[in-house]
């Protein structure tokens, strides 16, 4: 029986306020000991949608300083925006005095008016098509409740695959063990910056500066399809979008960072 992404982050709610902690350990991490920016708007994604009772439309995040583990994130909720079918609210986590990441997102339901798609679902063979994406880490991180299977392109953070010659990049992620709800996707979609390398032909290192998610349709899928699509790379900063979609070919949301760009110190 799979999980929540509440669950898995071990967010919790010890009193009844707007307030939320969430523990950061190694399996929140992105390999270096700081928490993965997926996770932590995954984190402001549940506690607005807990603090609410309503599901999240969108929500960006801003990473204002990197946090090591093992520490415990306080998380503030407050809500300036109430309205009947859309509240509008902010999330700061905070380290005593230091702020480390600040969610701002909307959330609310409302009956359809007009309904329409005009993106084309990419096609990808199968998962069980396309090869595993072996990461090795020394201690547990995030990338190993993330399973990656490469449709088409390299994975620009490790050299796997073969680079597809332009900036886009098909994979497929499931999270094995949790539900694929507003949280987990969030999580996914922060590996939109793999196709960094792929449009470079060489391994890329990047560090986000934000990373926004918007939801469209909610609807139970094993896999995820990660349509990645670098836009611009230049003055040391880069821009990308994911659109992620279901198997049955339904998108389920739109998700966009701005990036630090690295190369890679050669090695001796």
């Amino acid at each position: 029986m799979k999980i929540s992404s509440t669950e898995f982050l071990n967010l919790g709610h010890p009193i009844d306020t707007h307030r939320w902690e969430l523990p950061i350990t190694a399996d929140l991490t992105g390999g270096r000991g700081s928490l993965f920016g997926g996770a932590g708007l995954a984190a402001g994604i549940v506690a607005l949608e807990q603090a609410t009772d309503k599901p999240v439309i969108w929500a960006t995040g801003q990473y204002l300083s990197i946090v090591q583990q093992p520490v415990t994130l306080e998380l503030e909720v407050t809500l300036p925006a109430v309205g009947r079918n859309v509240s509008q609210g902010r999330v700061v986590g905070h380290l005593g005095d230091r702020e480390i990441i600040t969610i701002i997102g909307a959330v609310g339901e409302r009956s359809d008016q007009a309904a329409g798609m005009w993106l084309d679902c990419p096609h990808a063979d199968s998962p069980d098509n396309c090869e595993t994406l072996n990461r090795q880490h020394e201690t547990a991180t995030m990338h190993d409740h993330v399973e990656i299977r490469m449709a088409r392109g390299m994975f620009g953070f490790s050299g796997a695959g073969t680079p597809s010659g332009d900036g886009r990049s098909l994979l497929w992620a499931r999270m094995p063990k949790v539900e694929h709800d507003a949280g987990a996707l969030a999580i996914i979609a922060d590996y939109m910056p793999s196709v960094l390398g792929n449009a470079f032909g060489k391994v890329m290192h990047c560090t986000s500066i934000d990373n926004t998610i918007r939801y469209a349709n909610r609807q139970a899928t094993e896999w995820v399809l990660c349509e990645n699509n670098l836009e611009f790379v230049g003055n040391g900063f880069g821009y990308g979008t994911m659109h992620m979609w279901s198997q049955k070919g339904v998108l389920l949301a739109t998700a966009n960072q701005s990036m630090i760009v690295r190369t890679p110190a050669p090695t001796a």
